[in-house]
């Protein structure tokens, strides 16, 4: 039978390890951020309507061909964007890409009564025109070459 000091020990010794152990495998994960995943290059570019910038829309890259993963951004106030086809991993996987860019915007809904689930009613609306929200009717393409675009123009019309 263990001595009370020799249990207290090792009880000790495991409250100690483990959470060392733990944090260890946190830290090491499951391999490198996206070491497995297919090589992407740099991709980036700029979205403006009628010649402004376009602030929070969202930008999706939609292969145009078989196998291949798309790639999506988020447009900051200037209208800059930068690509990413996996949350792990920066850039975009070189090919030929037809583009979607899509923003919504939440209107206040004035003089009606309140909503529902007791909140202030809202209506929300398109920020870019609607036939830029789909990759088939945007007309809008996109080719990512082997050494990456950094030059993406994404130049939008309400006309």
């Amino acid at each position: 039978m263990k001595s009370i000091s020799a249990l207290c020990r090792s009880l000790l010794c495991r409250l100690l390890l483990c959470p060392f152990l733990l944090c260890l495998a946190a830290s090491l994960g499951c391999g490198s951020a996206g070491g497995n995943l297919p090589k992407t290059v740099p991709a980036s570019g700029v979205v403006t309507l009628d010649g402004k910038p376009v602030d929070g829309a969202q930008v999706i890259l939609v292969p145009a061909g078989e196998g291949v993963t798309g790639a999506f951004g988020v447009t900051n106030s200037s209208g800059h964007f930068s690509l990413r086809a996996y949350e792990q991993k920066d850039g975009a996987i070189p090919g030929e890409y037809k583009v979607q860019v899509s923003k919504t915007i939440q209107v206040a809904v004035t003089g009606a009564k309140g909503s529902l689930d007791g909140g202030d009613p809202v209506r929300f609306e398109y920020g870019v025109p609607a036939k830029y929200t789909g990759a088939k009717t945007s007309g809008l393409s996109v080719t990512i070459p082997e050494t990456g675009n950094r030059d993406i123009n994404l130049a939008l019309s309400s006309k």
